[in-house]
């Protein structure tokens, strides 16, 4: 699909009469990552929910002629995407940097937001973020994990240049490093139900961010699991999938 000078890809599945569900990834993930996204976690949702898997700005099949990102850029992004489909209010569910997609749209776009789920999603930056944003040294990886760094490249290398994905990993640190930035105030102006979720021992969604969000997001759900990190869904999809539905069959 071609949204202003994005082209961005993304996959449909589920009924059309169901309601639309928009699901993103997190950094360095895409539309076929069990990990970083909802590729495990997909098939049972679209089960109730038109499902859109889409793989956002710079990430897998979508481009991004910016060269840089931001949360605002991905959260206008999908903001276009729901406004091209006419999708109206949309639940939008996001892990880890989707998740904090979901926020924004939540808190600038509330007119394309029925619903949020955030999994993994910090409010802002703290010792946590910055701290693996450090460690994020693409050359590094290629040396020392060349599995990985060539699952990096296969996912996001598709339709750009051999190599890619060590821009993308630079962009995801830069971005990680400064964003988000909001206040309380800022998640006070949240209006849509909200759903938090992430594992007690998430170096990003801690137990300091989960708590001052769920204090001041109007009406917030959560959940945090024992025994579980940053990929929550991943680890135990048989409570995070029927905890979602059940979040999103009371909003819908």
């Amino acid at each position: 699909m071609q949204l202003n000078d994005l082209s961005m890809y993304f996959e449909a599945h589920g009924s059309e009469d169901a309601p639309p569900l928009i699901l993103l990834h997190g950094a360095g993930g895409s539309a076929d990552d069990p990990v970083g996204g909802w590729a495990a976690l997909a098939p049972s949702l679209a089960e109730a929910f038109h499902v859109y898997l889409i793989e956002h700005r710079g990430h897998g099949r979508t481009g991004n002629p910016a060269g840089f990102m931001t949360f605002e850029q991905i959260g206008d992004d999908i903001a276009a995407f729901a406004e091209e489909l006419e999708l109206g209010p949309a639940h939008i569910a996001g892990i880890s940097d989707g998740g904090v997609v979901a926020l924004d749209c939540a808190i600038r776009r509330p007119e394309s937001t029925s619903t949020i789920t955030a999994i993994g999603a910090n409010y802002c930056v703290h010792e946590g973020v910055l701290n693996t944003t450090a460690s994020l040294d693409p050359d590094a990886l290629e040396q020392g994990a060349p599995d990985a760094a060539a699952e990096f490249a296969r996912r996001h290398d598709r339709g750009k240049h051999p190599g890619y994905w060590k821009d993308l990993i630079r962009q995801i640190a830069a971005n990680n490093s400064v964003n988000p930035s909001w206040a309380a105030k800022d998640l006070q102006r949240i209006a849509c139900p909200t759903l938090l979720i992430s594992g007690e021992n998430d170096p990003y969604a801690t137990a300091e961010q989960m708590t001052v969000m769920k204090q001041e997001i109007p009406g917030a759900e959560w959940l945090i699991l024992n025994n579980a990190g940053h990929p929550v869904h991943f680890e135990l999809p048989e409570i995070v999938g029927p905890r979602i539905l059940d979040f999103l069959g009371r909003n819908s």
